[in-house]
């Protein structure tokens, strides 16, 4: 393969992007992707906040209808979304997907303000659920384009506080306003903010130029690297940019999604890897803790108000301090490790909270807890994002947590059975479901059969 950097399809593009010194103009771009994510896991959580307060209540449908509601939206619906807009990514760009993505969350999910019919919601709540999943299979994979990798963790981590911060308030703020007498605001809210904020950033947002180079679009693809060369130059006041290196980037240009690669090979065996943590790890601390949660602060004697309040607390002081923690760590610690030590934190403070729940007690132990596990989410998706090459990195990414997202079907159907009929015990089989084989087993497999990831460039890991 040529390595002339005027050749095309060589990594010249990434070469020029990795060499740049870090700005707000990469800050930027990164933290504009996580708004995305902010918004639409707060929109992720609507079944699990309004159910224990208005539609049980209301005795519209019982627990193992809820529990059904939850695997189609969590499950299903992302999975669908995650896979076919991840094609759309890399096939045609990633702006069209998060376009795309924001648009069926803002078309799709106002009907379930206007029911509390379990067919219906299911419909909608699945249908919109493909918006969610896009934007999943989508935001990361952008980010990580444009960062150099010295700088990829902590740029990566750090602007992903922005994303539980938006999470937290949006998720919980307008659920203590309107949960529950004026639920149906709460809904349509994320439709609002979807339309009015997202949508517009997804059509002003530039085109990756890793992606743009990788399908032969080098024309664009230089427009865009060029403004970006600019900005940084500007923004650092340094009287020239450094020499990219180009005798170590070489990619392959091509308009078509190469599918095969990621059942073959090296890729083949990342792929299966990943599929199995994902799908534990949905099944357990992320949808099997998080789809019960406010039922168990509920159980715990917790009002509304005090339920909402501890998953405010833990989504963004938790998730916040835990990511600015590993920001900070950077590229030092190896992301692996950050992934196992999360999850064992995770499992540690959910033992804890079975023994002790008082309202004090739930929001310590819970913020420790969703602290740690949303330091194990961000680290998967940027673990994934970085195993597969660019021209199926969304695809890949897309297909792995997509697919993980079976851990999101039965995961809530075993776990709500769980909580249930362990009730009498403490939700005992719940705890223990949620913490070993949906927290601890993904991120051992994840410490040793995974790739080394730190300080390596893109092009490197992913080849």
């Amino acid at each position: 393969m040529t390595t002339d950097p005027k050749a095309a399809g060589t990594g010249r593009i990434a070469a020029r992007i990795d060499r740049l010194p870090l700005t707000w103009a990469q800050w930027r771009l990164a933290l504009i992707s996580q708004v995305f994510w902010g918004v639409i896991i707060a929109a992720d959580g609507i079944p699990a906040k309004v159910y224990p307060y208005v539609w049980l209540p209301q005795h519209a449908f019982g627990m193992t209808a809820f529990s059904l509601l939850l695997a189609m939206q969590f499950g299903v619906g992302i999975l669908i979304g995650e896979y076919l807009i991840g094609i759309v990514a890399d096939r045609w760009g990633r702006r069209l997907a998060l376009l795309i993505s924001t648009l069926t969350i803002a078309l799709l999910m106002w009907p379930t303000a206007l029911t509390n019919n379990f067919t219906l919601l299911m419909i909608f709540f699945g249908l919109s659920a493909i918006g969610l999943g896009g934007v999943l299979s989508t935001n990361v994979v952008y980010m990580g384009e444009f960062i150099p990798p010295q700088h990829r963790g902590r740029v990566m981590l750090g602007s992903q506080v922005l994303a539980v911060a938006v999470y937290g308030l949006l998720g919980n703020i307008p659920a203590i306003l309107w949960i529950p007498n004026h639920y149906e605001l709460f809904i349509n809210f994320y439709c609002i903010v979807s339309m009015v904020v997202l949508v517009p950033l997804a059509w002003v947002m530039p085109e990756s130029p890793r992606w743009l180079e990788s399908h032969g679009r080098h024309e664009e693809a230089e427009r865009v690297t060029i403004a970006l060369e600019q900005e940084c130059l500007r923004r650092s006041r340094l009287s020239s940019l450094p020499q990219p290196h180009y005798e170590k980037y070489a990619v392959t240009a091509g308009r078509h999604v190469p599918m095969r690669e990621l059942f073959q090979g090296v890729y083949g065996r990342r792929s299966m890897l990943l599929l199995v943590a994902w799908i534990l790890g949905y099944s357990g601390m992320i949808y099997g803790f998080g789809g019960y949660e406010t039922l168990m602060l509920r159980g715990f004697g917790l009002d509304a108000d005090q339920a909402f309040g501890v998953i405010l607390v833990s989504s963004t002081l938790g998730g916040g301090g835990g990511l600015a923690i590993c920001a900070l760590l950077g590229e030092a610690v190896e992301r692996r490790m950050i992934i196992l030590f999360s999850a064992i934190l995770t499992a540690a403070m959910l033992a804890v909270l079975y023994f002790v729940h008082t309202v004090i007690a739930s929001y310590i132990l819970v913020t420790l807890s969703w602290g740690a596990t949303e330091v194990w989410l961000f680290s998967m998706y940027n673990y994934t994002a970085a195993s597969y090459p660019t021209r199926l990195r969304a695809t890949g990414t897309g297909l792995t947590d997509g697919v993980g997202h079976l851990g999101a079907v039965f995961g809530p159907i075993v776990a709500g059975w769980l909580f249930t009929a362990t009730a009498a015990f403490g939700h005992a089989g719940w705890f223990v479901y949620v913490m070993i084989p949906g927290a601890v087993v993904p991120a051992v497999m994840i410490a040793v059969w995974g790739i080394d990831q730190r300080r390596a460039i893109l092009e490197h890991i992913s080849a």
